[in-house]
């Protein structure tokens, strides 16, 4: 079962204990997703023994299943309604990324992201984020502070990060932008006791032991057929800061797109436009593209699906979680994949009513086409 205590200074309050009558809450939804900073909002009673102990940005929130630390967060906003219940709304520990800001720079070969820290011996996107983060840590409180993991097993070592900033920025913005939007990855927090592990990965491999299962705990399974994002083709096109701080472009030469050749022919060419930064070959660019195209047909259809967490029935079965590989099966939707979860809105007080999103992975008729010709 979830329990969520309020960690401020060395004192622990417990706020929400399902064998406990006086520390319960109204309501819980607990929200993950790749990529972003993940949300907890509960409200609770004036009667509550933690109602005066609530402050904003004070603190810590501790998500726990059973005795496991799942997610911490911090409390960015108080509402007290009518009838003095109060709803407490809170983000996780990567919104101290928001607490810093990247002043304006240029990072190359030559310079590093400000004159006084030692130049890196190259620049790639694991030394960029490594400088970005000691940056953070260097204007932020201890508690704000952030241990840098890299388990990328050096897939961005080739890619050469060139880049700049004209206008003060914050540190998460620029972390999306300049890694996550173009070179891809993925960012996670670890949390180890007191400290706060934030992880890079390349690729996501971990999987959930749970099946979500037709007639078992699958509740409602929808399955999106759309063609916005599909391509055949792509027209890439990079522009990055030299080491004189000049900016540049660079494209393909000749043929200015690259394409999926058995796709052409049955569906047309469709291009799209997709802008890099930082990358300054054109061999490179070929090379992300590329892997860019490979995703837009692989991207199959989405699907979003109501289930019920078998771990709210069977206190031994570990709860599901962000960024693990999952097997759905349904006969009666002639489905059975191993699917990435990406998101989920998990009801605290009543996990039967959670809903859980996960990439598209179920094969389109394009994808079966693609990997036929193939």
């Amino acid at each position: 079962m979830y329990k969520i205590d309020y960690l401020v200074g060395s004192t622990a309050y417990s706020v929400y204990s399902p064998f406990e009558s006086d520390r319960r809450i109204l309501s819980g939804i607990y929200h993950r997703e790749t990529n972003t900073v993940g949300s907890l909002t509960f409200s609770v009673l004036y009667t509550h023994p933690a109602y005066d102990m609530f402050k904003e940005y004070k603190g810590v929130i501790r998500l726990y299943w059973g005795t496991e630390l799942i997610y911490k967060f911090r409390i960015i906003k108080i509402r007290r309604d009518f009838h003095n219940t109060l709803m407490v709304q809170c983000e996780g520990l990567l919104g101290y990324l928001n607490d810093s800001i990247v002043k304006p720079y240029v990072f190359n070969v030559n310079h590093s992201v400000y004159p006084d820290t030692v130049p890196p011996p190259s620049c790639s996107p694991v030394e960029y984020m490594t400088e970005l983060i000691a940056l953070h840590n260097r204007m932020v409180e201890a508690e704000q502070r952030f241990t840098f993991i890299d388990e990328t097993n050096g897939a961005f070592n080739s890619i050469l990060l060139t880049t700049s900033q004209t206008a003060y920025s914050k540190t998460w913005d620029e972390l999306q932008s300049k890694i996550i939007k173009n070179i891809g990855g993925y960012i996670q927090i670890q949390h180890m006791s007191a400290e706060n592990r934030l992880v890079f990965k390349a690729a996501l491999t971990d999987s959930n032991s749970q099946t979500v299962r037709f007639r078992q705990n699958l509740k409602d399974l929808e399955i999106e057929t759309s063609s916005k994002k599909f391509v055949t083709a792509i027209y890439p096109i990079s522009t990055y800061t030299n080491s004189n701080g000049t900016r540049q472009t660079v494209k393909l030469t000749g043929t200015e797109y690259i394409e999926k050749s058995l796709l052409v022919p049955l569906y047309g060419r469709i291009i799209e436009c997709v802008q890099y930064e930082g990358i300054n070959t054109e061999e490179k660019l070929r090379e992300i593209a590329q892997r860019d195209l490979n995703n837009y047909i692989n991207r199959g259809k989405p699907i979003k699906a109501s289930a019920t967490d078998m771990s709210a029935l069977d206190s031994s079965v570990p709860p599901l979680e962000v960024d693990r590989l999952t097997r759905i099966i349904s006969e009666a939707n002639n489905v059975d994949v191993t699917v990435m979860l990406n998101a989920f809105d998990v009801d605290i007080l009543d996990p039967r009513n959670s809903t859980y999103t996960f990439n598209g992975e179920v094969p389109s008729f394009v994808r079966k086409t693609y990997i036929q010709k193939t």
